[in-house]
């Protein structure tokens, strides 16, 4: 197969500052504007910034708050890894995802509002309103690493429905589990013989100018150019391609009851620019164009259609300073066990416990699981 991928060697910034207030944790999200985005504004973390944003290789303003991260070894530090982005656009793109705690009064700009965990995942129950860049910070809350005061536990388990969530963040078997995964993941990294050849744009035979936009017949996206104007960015007036979908792709996570606690349906997933060759994705990973693959896919897809125990099923936008207008229906619904008699060669049933600690790692959840943890209302 031949694409355009998109090559941005940079690691930036997708970092959160959080502060208790009056005895509650809250996040300093912000109100931000993308050349790409749907809906023009959508939520994101307190700092959204590229290296070449924050090292002003532009000539531009330094993004706001930035000092805090500069200094974040004077705080309280949560989260601090360094996760993936689209794999199947981007070649091995990462992004430090952080989030800080810090006693500091903050002068909270007008574009920026202080808000609770529970108000955020409350806002992603409405299409494209939290972005990407704040989905993959949420979701990688250590809750299962974490040790909570008395007061904090009870703050975070209001958030949640079941107990089941509990006992399995604390009391699961994690640890065989993920020598299990990681077992059949590092024999696809040592014995799979696939390469990724880099080459010109204008190489590409499929691949061609039309109308001032790069195309190919039956292709899930196409790059368009554009002249961008925002004000209040650290550069206001630029030029750069965009990536435009063409259709919409599903992401689902399946899961089920067994002895009282949930168990989520993951899948190893190989894509054109995973930085380590494969991750771990949803349950269900399926493109514009894709046919259901299997008996994951068919069950999911049934399900969906018909709304049978769907928990939640909304449209999450895509980064809007890549993609253009792009929007995946993300869903999670539950199933009973029995409905999958043997699982496909690379899918797994785990607990919450497991991914939790499995998001620790730098570049072994993929964007699209990670985004369909952060919704999870457990």
């Amino acid at each position: 197969m031949e694409q355009p991928i998109i090559i941005q060697n940079e690691i930036g910034y997708l970092g959160i500052i959080g502060k208790v207030i009056n005895g509650v944790l809250y996040f300093l999200m912000q109100a931000k504007i993308e050349p790409g985005n749907v809906n023009k504004i959508q939520i994101s973390p307190t700092i959204q910034a590229t290296k070449s944003n924050f090292m002003r290789s532009h000539g531009g303003r330094t993004p706001a708050y930035l000092e805090y991260f500069s200094n974040k070894h004077n705080y309280e530090i949560v989260v601090d890894q360094i996760q993936s982005e689209q794999s199947s656009r981007f070649l091995g793109k990462r992004n430090r995802n952080i989030i800080i705690i810090v006693d500091d009064d903050i002068e909270v700009l007008e574009s920026h509002r202080w808000m609770t965990l529970g108000q955020i995942k409350q806002l992603m129950h409405y299409d494209n309103l939290v972005n990407m860049d704040a989905r993959t910070v949420i979701s990688c809350i250590p809750f299962s690493l974490r040790e909570f005061t008395y007061r904090e536990l009870t703050y975070i388990k209001s958030l949640f429905r079941r107990e089941s969530f509990f006992n399995s963040v604390f009391f699961g078997e994690a640890g065989i589990r993920i020598n299990k995964i990681y077992q059949y993941i590092n024999e696809i990294k040592m014995l799979d013989k696939s390469t990724v050849e880099l080459v010109k744009l204008d190489s590409l035979k499929s691949w061609s100018m039309v109308k001032g936009e790069f195309v190919s017949h039956g292709a899930e996206f196409k790059i368009i150019y554009c002249n961008i104007e925002i004000e209040g960015r650290e550069v206001c007036c630029w030029q750069q391609p965009l990536i435009e979908a063409v259709g919409e792709s599903k992401f689902g996570l399946i899961y089920c009851i067994e002895d009282n606690m949930m168990k989520f349906l993951i899948q190893t997933k190989s894509e054109v620019g995973c930085f380590d060759r494969i991750e771990i994705g949803p349950s269900v990973q399926l493109g514009p164009n894709d046919a259901p693959k299997n008996e994951v896919d068919k069950i999911f897809i049934e399900n969906m259609l018909s709304e049978k125990n769907v928990d939640f099923q909304g449209l999450f936008s895509e980064e809007g300073g890549r993609f253009y207008h792009e929007q995946n229906r993300n869903v999670v619904m539950q199933i009973k066990k029995s409905e999958l008699q043997s699982l496909p060669e690379g899918y797994f049933w785990v607990d919450f416990q497991t991914m939790n600690i499995l998001i620790q790692f730098n570049n072994c959840l993929n964007i699209q699981l990670r985004n369909l943890l952060s919704i999870l209302d457990l």
